[in-house]
């Protein structure tokens, strides 16, 4: 498989953990600032994640909205503080299914099914729909189920993606990741159901977006990161066919994880030798701070509104 380049792709984050309205442009980042919105914008930040993806080819742009964060609420009132356009969505993707990539789904399709496209096309895995939990020190915690069911009423093409695909917007899906780093292990505390009991969580349908932006290489677009960030960015070389890795935006699930894990991901990070990196979510302040003190020209500040993007 060959990935063919885009001439840009341009990444607003609609849902993070942070907001900073105060917060100038820097590098490739556009911000939804007092000062470009002309008031105090009122974004919502909580915990979870979503992305509006543009991608231009030519006179051509094509939009993907991926992931959906926490809430309905401010998944629905960032989408329209920003002044996101519904009607322009070409196609839906959901990168797994933990209810801080989901939780705005199904709220977002009632606010605005009647100006999506009918048929709009909704890739994910089977993997997405089942039960999840979080169990740690004798406590579980449910962390949410997808019904697969509840997607298809709205008059969407809910479409299984288990090996990579290029899709008509000019990106990849990533399909399975099969080959993980031997040290990003899936924490012990996320589980999920299976046929009727809890076992170890795999994450194996986790999806990941990539573009490859003409003579500047690949931007990879994570979500959590379950399976590995180092093995997601390998992951997305291997199947796109481009070796040169410009940039690695999204959620890198660090966060409460040791410092030589941390340690070992980022000096990986630092071989691929990205252009930009931009953590967001759950990568968490220990390894936000190694990120800033050891890859400080490559780090870009993300916070909700801000748009990022790569290529010309």
């Amino acid at each position: 498989m060959s990935l063919p380049p885009v001439d840009r792709v341009s990444i607003t984050t609609v849902v993070d953990n942070s907001v900073d309205v105060l917060r100038a442009d820097e590098k490739v980042a556009r911000r939804w600032s007092v000062l470009r919105a002309r008031k105090f914008t009122d974004l919502r930040a909580e915990h979870g994640l979503a992305h509006h993806v543009a991608v231009t080819r030519g006179r051509e742009t094509a939009r993907i909205a991926f992931d959906f964060g926490l809430t309905a609420e401010s998944m629905t009132h960032n989408f329209r503080e920003l002044g996101l356009d519904a009607g322009a969505i070409d196609a839906l993707a959901l990168s797994h299914g933990h209810t801080d990539h989901f939780g705005g789904l199904l709220g977002f399709l009632s606010t605005y099914r009647g100006r999506l496209r009918s048929g709009l096309r909704f890739y994910g895995h089977p993997n997405h729909y089942v039960a999840r939990f979080m169990e740690r020190e004798g406590t579980r915690v449910f962390i949410g189920r997808l019904d697969r069911a509840d997607v298809g009423r709205w008059d969407l093409d809910v479409v299984d993606v288990p090996e990579p695909v290029i899709l008509g917007e000019g990106v990849l899906l990533s399909g399975e990741m099969r080959t993980p780093e031997p040290y990003e292990a899936i924490p012990p505390s996320l589980r999920m159901e299976q046929a009727g009991a809890l076992v170890q969580d795999t994450f194996i349908g986790e999806q990941t977006l990539v573009a490859h932006v003409r003579d500047r290489g690949l931007v990879v677009v994570t979500s959590c990161s379950h399976r590995g960030i180092v093995g997601i960015c390998r992951h997305a070389a291997q199947v796109s066919g481009v070796g040169k890795i410009h940039a690695v935006i999204g959620g890198f699930h660090l966060s409460g994880l040791d410092a030589e894990r941390i340690d070992r991901v980022v000096e990986a990070l630092r071989g691929f030798e990205v252009d930009y990196l931009v953590p967001q979510h759950c990568t968490g302040a220990e390894a936000f701070v190694q990120l800033a003190q050891r890859m400080a020209k490559e780090l870009v500040v993300s916070s909700t509104g801000s748009t990022f993007t790569f290529g010309g």
